[in-house]
């Protein structure tokens, strides 16, 4: 059967072990901060965290470059391999149709695949794919089944605490965020069909945490693999983390820090929670 390499980008938010162990390809998305840029893979969190406070400007985000695509699977397909590349949520960013441009422009087969999430949501995917390759028994239409199955059973809520990074975006007006900060306003949304829906609007993280616990309560199938991920939000997701763990009887919750990206638009203090179930 013909080996079949795999690849996403960087805002699947991938362990290093993992890229390791199932020899995934990142394609990496950038930000730029005060007029440097960086590769999303090689900026630490803490790092990038402290650079976006201190920056009177939202930083800003890119897909990668069509022509470092291009490149890639020109590589991954020379020795006759075929490519699976699965992105984040073409509703968040043009990385999908890029990659899917860059397929069309080299000989080797590559299929390219909306994932309709991102982080964690997407790395699911990213990594169950990964797995059937590596295995050698499966082929594209069959992972892309088992994936698709995993897609329509992952669930993915974030927490936004702060509206400084919408302000600075010029999403809402300055009085709105002020408004908002005195109010201590906490906003939850959860990723629908590829897009962020607002769920709730709460004032206090006490509240915040009830909301989200009640949400995990509710869930009436087995959870299969739960993570959560944060952009300087340590507190409050190490509390989800713990509260997840005891309603669903999982061994272990992996707990990660957001990358530059995701950071970027969540602002700090976000944090998410993202499982998938039978």
């Amino acid at each position: 059967m013909t080996k079949i390499k795999i690849v996403t980008d960087s805002t699947a938010g991938l362990t290093p072990e993992e890229v390791a162990k199932y020899d995934i390809h990142i394609l990496p998305l950038t930000v730029e901060i005060d007029g440097q840029t960086y590769d999303a893979t090689d900026i630490e969190p803490a790092d990038f965290m402290a650079k976006m406070a201190a920056s009177k400007q939202l930083p800003k985000s890119s897909q990668p470059a069509i022509g470092n695509i291009v490149a890639l699977f020109e590589e991954l397909t020379a020795d006759g391999s075929e490519v699976l590349a699965i992105h984040l949520t073409e509703k968040l960013s043009g990385t999908v149709l890029t990659a899917q441009q860059a397929a069309d422009m080299v000989d080797g087969k590559v299929t390219v695949i909306d994932s309709d999430y991102i982080a964690r949501g997407l790395a699911f995917q990213v990594v169950e794919a990964a797995k059937m390759a590596q295995a050698g028994t499966a082929s594209v239409d069959e992972i892309l089944t088992k994936i698709s199955k995993i897609r329509a059973k992952t669930k993915l809520y974030i927490c936004v605490v702060t509206l400084e990074n919408l302000i600075k975006g010029g999403r809402v007006g300055k009085m709105q965020g002020i408004i908002g900060s005195l109010l201590n306003i906490k906003l939850i949304a959860k990723l629908t069909d590829g897009a962020l829906v607002e769920e709730a609007k709460i004032r206090s993280s006490k509240k915040t945490m009830a909301y989200l616990v009640d949400v995990l309560k509710a869930e009436t199938n087995k959870v299969k693999e739960l993570n959560v991920v944060h952009a300087n939000g340590l507190k409050m997701a190490e509390e989800i983390r713990e509260q997840a763990k005891e309603i669903f009887h999982l061994p272990e919750v992996l707990l990660l820090n957001a990358d530059s990206v995701i950071s970027t638009h969540a602002g700090n203090g976000a944090f998410a929670v993202i499982y998938y179930t039978e």
